[in-house]
């Protein structure tokens, strides 16, 4: 064993395990909203290249240590690129921006000759040791996040208060659809922004929604406001982690991730359906059917890689476009989505359909008409507004194909997770039902919380009391929770 140590330590391979550390750093940094296939490519990508590089400087210097120690420079140059920048103690000036990169590689380049000239060929092999176990330790920090967060999302977490629902009989029971439009806010806000929504809240009512004009959501962020809407009860009800000292969403994804609602359904015979939203955290992967487009020419985590390495010049430069990828991968999701509401209405029932629409929050990638633009064509306000009205103009038609082409008349929640990102205004959501067996239990400022309280107990033969409609909203920290008030005529 000692030996079997010794040889490892003597062996130039460093080079092969910063390859792999640089990516698997920035995976467990990201592992809750990484699928894990997506980071197999781009590590096999940085070990070819590292094996590569490593055969090109052996050829060229014919040492096995200083190809190996060559291709670690190269590889620390380049995936701590914009970790230098962010590094520059003095102000970036413009100059600056455009000469750093050049700077950078020079200082590369010098490093490499001095290697390359260097005489010594590290006899003993010490300072090969002392790289190699280096670079051993620092794979030791992404190793222990993968293996703690692997454990840990195969424990169940039991909330204090669990609403499930057993399975029981049931008579005809209706689909269930519940629609999240990302910041989706109420109209009165959209007022503030010069735009009047009244015509499509007069179309929801036509198709025989409700629309609760004083809805506010019970939480101002997303992660928050779907673990309270899908456990039907507020987050310090559910659980002793919701403390302001806390800041760590792992339990939160849990409850949300094993969620009173979809385990309830499941118990009533219902086939689960959802979509691809682009956060990991918050899709239902584990549903009947979880439908996602076919990924594009780079996911969300290699956009990351070259964000946080050398080859982000390449966006900087305009060689590529980062910015319209991720645009591109948002508009695929969100069509994927509006294309599928037929479909889902011939779908043999029961089933529940989970759709979360990253709309209208940015990027503002569509026009009003759903041709895509550039995000960052629309600005501020008017970016919003432009999304709402691509929004409204699209899901009216679908909306109306899941009633008219329903073997049974559904149910369908039409619900904002939250309102825009301004204060004052961040809690106001569009909050829309419809219920086909009435609407007496629904009032105008009824909340998320309450949601899926009056539908099971409206469909599914519960008893559900109703909570009181409060808003907590957060800023700093996530958990630091301060009631906000409706004001609501």
């Amino acid at each position: 064993m000692k030996n079997l140590i010794q040889r490892f330590l003597l062996s130039p391979v460093h080079h092969l395990m910063f390859a792999i550390y640089y990516v698997f750093r920035l995976y467990g940094n990201n592992i809750s909203n990484v699928p894990f296939n997506d980071f197999i490519r781009p590590l096999l990508i940085s070990v070819f290249a590292a094996s590569a590089l490593y055969l090109l400087f052996f050829v060229l210097s014919r040492s096995s240590v200083k190809a190996s120690f060559i291709t670690s420079v190269v590889f620390f140059m380049f995936y701590f690129y914009y970790d230098g920048w962010n590094l520059l103690p003095f102000k970036k000036t413009h100059a600056w921006a455009t000469n750093f990169p050049i700077v950078w590689v020079l200082l590369t380049l010098i490093i490499i000759i001095w290697i390359e000239r260097s005489r010594s060929t590290d006899p003993g092999g010490s300072f090969t040791a002392g790289v190699n176990l280096m670079a051993f330790t620092l794979l030791i920090f992404p190793t222990m996040q993968g293996i703690q967060y692997a454990v840990a999302i195969r424990q169940s977490y039991m909330p204090q208060v669990r609403h499930v629902v057993d399975g029981r009989a049931l008579k005809s029971p209706p689909d269930i659809y519940y629609i999240i439009l990302d910041a989706y806010p109420r109209a009165d806000v959209l007022e503030q922004y010069g735009y009047d929504n009244g015509g499509f809240l007069q179309e929801l009512r036509d198709l025989g929604f409700y629309v609760a004009e004083c809805s506010q959501s019970n939480y101002s962020r997303t992660a928050l406001s779907l673990t309270s809407s899908l456990n039907m009860d507020y987050l310090h009800v559910l659980s002793t982690e919701i403390r302001p000292e806390e800041d760590d969403y792992f339990w939160l994804y849990k409850m949300l991730d094993e969620n009173a609602v979809q385990a309830s359904v499941s118990n009533m015979g219902y086939k689960t359906f959802s979509f691809a939203s682009g956060f990991l955290w918050a899709e239902w992967r584990d549903a009947d059917v979880f439908i996602a487009p076919p990924d594009g020419p780079m996911t969300e985590f290699e956009t990351v890689v070259v964000l946080s390495s050398y080859a982000r010049i390449l966006n900087d430069l305009g060689y590529i476009n980062l910015a319209d990828i991720h645009a591109d991968r948002f508009r695929t999701r969100t069509r994927l989505v509006l294309r599928s509401f037929d479909m889902l209405a011939h779908e043999p029932g029961p089933k529940f359909v989970f759709i979360h629409l990253i709309v209208p929050h940015a990027p503002f990638a569509f026009d009003e008409n759903g041709n895509p633009v550039d995000p960052n064509q629309y600005q501020g306000n008017d970016g919003y507004v432009t999304q709402v009205k691509f929004i409204n103009k699209f899901i009216l038609p679908e909306l109306k194909t899941l009633i008219d082409k329903s073997a049974n008349p559904p149910v369908i929640i039409l619900q904002g997770d939250h309102g825009t990102l301004e204060r004052d205004l961040q809690m106001k959501i569009l909050n829309a039902y419809y219920l086909p067996e009435g609407t007496e239990a629904l009032y105008p400022s009824i909340s998320p919380v309450n949601s899926f309280r009056i539908v099971f107990n409206t469909y599914l033969g519960t008893e559900f009391p109703l909570l009181d409609d409060v808003s907590y909203y957060s800023e700093n920290s996530k958990y630091d929770l301060s009631i906000f008030p409706n004001t609501c005529p």
